[in-house]
């Protein structure tokens, strides 16, 4: 089986990697950028290691990387962020993020009554029997709960701080997407871990893994502009070269690009309910210094202006040079604007609160920048995962393609599901492999 893998993101790296275990799959992986790793890009800047975006892994434990590293070898080591050194901001008014039960008794979020409202919210999901999983969104849920409201606030907040969206957003999140996911991350023992050397460490290994089997190759600033099939067979046309016959394509790149790339084929109509699909996208303001400035805690959170800042370096050492500190800060951010002027406006004053929110708490930090870079829009999930949206199937009826990423079904949010949809995909095909018709169905 000859097999192509469109994206060389985290999930068609994935993909590829499962599949070239394999000794009767060869193929190649086409990624149209001059690098691999996709919105895992990961570059170094003067001695500091620059991720695009949040880079997080929530859940390690029971997170569907914990798998790939058995399952294909992988050697990288994580580390959790400090629970007792994770803040909210509220009302200019610090205190413990409610991340466990020692820190709910402790955080001023809450009264005490609303603590146990809150523990006993926590106790249901975990057992799987709250009610939050039989309505279409949080916001419906919320609207009809007796809660407080400051119990209210902390729900959308953590929706908030875990699917990278805004409060309005975060109220248009299904309840069952919700329920399965803080679940799942309720159980975790280590809720929020970094992979020491970032994005990086993994993506170089799938790569290494990928092209060390010798019947897959990686081929870089070379995109898929149009496709066929002719029988059986898939054939692509990149923009180098023509002709290149498949027995089966995955597509791993956002859902937007695929419904694009099928305009004016005979799967079109399939694709178009994914065309509109909108992306989770948010500012990042990353800076890095020399020295540590400042340390009060590991992460801040901002629930007035929703927005966070993660001290990145006190949890992974090794994206600083020696005593050096990098900063992260995330802002969450709206999608609705009438006007360019109106977006402006919006994301200027995103930036002026990011920059108050590191006067308040890093005093003196525009003095001691190294490094710093802002991306206004950058992307975090290219489907954010609201009721309004659909998340592309692996596969869809008359369609001869397999889909993965994190815009695709699969288990959990953000990197989670893009690993955890390029597997299924990969384990699908290798179960196919003595049933050739099922390519072509």
């Amino acid at each position: 089986m000859k097999i192509a893998v469109i994206g060389g993101g985290l999930a068609g790296l994935t993909a590829a990697a499962y599949l070239s275990e394999h000794p009767d799959v060869e193929g190649v992986v086409f990624e149209r950028s001059p690098q691999l790793g996709g919105r895992a890009f990961t570059y170094q800047k003067s001695g500091f290691t620059l991720n695009y975006g949040a880079h997080a892994v929530y859940g390690i434990d029971r997170n569907t990387i914990s798998q790939l590293k058995q399952e294909l070898g992988l050697s990288f080591e994580s580390r959790q962020v400090e629970k007792r050194k994770v803040y909210y901001a509220k009302h200019n008014q610090l205190t413990l993020a409610p991340l466990d039960f020692m820190n709910i008794v402790k955080t001023g979020v809450l009264t005490a009554m609303e603590k146990v409202r809150f523990v006993g919210d926590v106790a249901a999901i975990i057992a799987n029997i709250h009610q939050l999983k039989n309505y279409p969104t949080l916001g419906e849920y919320l609207d009809r709960s007796h809660a407080a409201g400051d119990v209210k606030e902390l729900w959308e907040h953590l929706v908030c701080s875990n699917f990278f969206i805004t409060p309005e957003e975060a109220r248009k999140v299904s309840g069952t997407v919700i329920a399965d996911y803080y679940h799942n991350l309720f159980l975790s023992s280590k809720p929020v871990n970094y992979i020491l050397g970032s994005w990086a460490v993994i993506t170089d290994q799938l790569q290494q893994k990928i092209e060390a089997s010798g019947r897959w190759t990686i081929s870089v600033k070379e995109p898929v502009e149009s496709f066929r099939q002719e029988g059986s067979s898939l054939i692509l046309n990149t923009k180098t070269r023509e002709n290149l016959e498949f027995d089966a394509v995955i597509f791993a790149i956002p859902v937007q690009q695929v419904s694009k790339l099928m305009e004016d084929t005979p799967w079109e109509a399939s694709l178009a309910p994914y065309a509109d699909n909108t992306s989770t996208e948010v500012m990042v303001y990353d800076v890095g210094f020399s020295k540590v400035v400042a340390r009060p805690f590991h992460y801040i959170s901002d629930m007035d202006n929703k927005m966070f800042i993660s001290d990145v370096s006190a949890t992974d050492h090794t994206v600083v040079p020696e005593n050096g500190q990098l900063l992260q800060g995330i802002a969450y951010l709206n999608d609705h604007f009438e006007t360019d002027e109106e977006r402006k406006k919006y994301m200027d004053h995103k930036t002026a609160k990011m920059e108050e929110l590191f006067d308040q708490y890093y005093p003196g930090w525009r003095e001691s920048v190294e490094v710093k870079r802002v991306s206004k829009k950058a992307m975090v999930s290219s489907v954010k995962n609201i009721a309004s949206n659909k998340l592309l199937p692996n596969t869809l009826p008359e369609v001869p393609f397999y889909f993965c990423g994190d815009g695709c079904v699969g288990k959990g949010e953000l990197a989670e599901r893009a690993f955890s949809s390029a597997r299924g995909v990969a384990q699908a095909l290798i179960a196919n492999l003595n049933k050739p018709e099922a390519l072509s169905s």
